[in-house]
């Protein structure tokens, strides 16, 4: 009779368990960050956290510095994941549609502790050529996908058809990442009046490209 081969773990299911591993060390450090600072955290810190050896955490991250990446490059992946969704079906009002668009900036950065976006923007700042770099680079792929949801507006006729899609969207970041700092440095302001102020910005800049003597909605008063 032929011996049976020793069970083994089908690839799928090791790439499962590695993204899974991933996962609770990029949340430990994350978490971790937040509490004590960035500066503060020991690789060993964060191996504790995630109930695995040191050595584990580097064969995943060989560094502080990776972490910190992989924390931005999830945050990225997350935005984009729901601007992609409010592009393959965007809301009839164009307001209502940059609005959606402004959330996702808005919902990302007032869901975590205001601490650990203080450290990803010191970081930022410190190693503008790794850290600020990829910062950057995954708020330009959000700022392109609202430039093509205006396009499709322009494009239908309900948006004027002489405006310049990405530099709209980009004063539209502009009103969200100005609120944002604020909502950073200023622990008295709101993630409630963060939105408001944002809401209000976006129908004010949203005026100028409707064809003239069209009005929108969406403004409050």
């Amino acid at each position: 009779m032929d011996s049976v081969p020793a069970v083994q773990q089908s690839p799928g299911l090791r790439h499962r368990q590695k993204r899974e591993r991933e996962r609770r060390i990029v949340k430990a450090a994350e978490r971790l960050f937040a509490k004590k600072g960035f500066a503060e955290v020991a690789m060993e810190d964060v191996a504790a956290r995630a109930g695995l050896a040191v050595g584990t955490i580097y064969n995943y991250f060989p560094s502080k510095s990776a972490l910190l990446l992989a924390i931005v490059r999830r945050e990225s992946e997350s935005l984009l994941a729901r601007g992609r969704k409010i592009l393959d079906d965007p809301p009839d009002d164009p307001v209502a549609a940059a609005t959606a668009f402004t959330e996702i900036f808005l919902e990302d950065f007032t869901r975590e502790d205001r601490r650990l976006w203080r450290e990803l923007f010191g970081a930022a700042i410190a190693d503008p050529a790794v850290v600020g770099k990829r910062l950057f680079e995954g708020d330009a792929q959000l700022v392109s996908q609202l430039a093509s949801l205006l396009e499709q507006y322009r494009g239908n006729g309900v948006l004027a058809s002489d405006i310049e899609p990405l530099p709209a969207a980009t004063v539209l970041y502009g009103v969200c990442f100005t609120w944002m700092t604020a909502y950073l440095m200023n622990d008295q302001i709101s993630d409630e009046m963060v939105r408001k102020e944002i809401r209000r910005g976006t129908a004010i800049a949203m005026r100028g490209l409707f064809p003239r003597g069209d009005t929108i909605s969406g403004e409050e008063p």
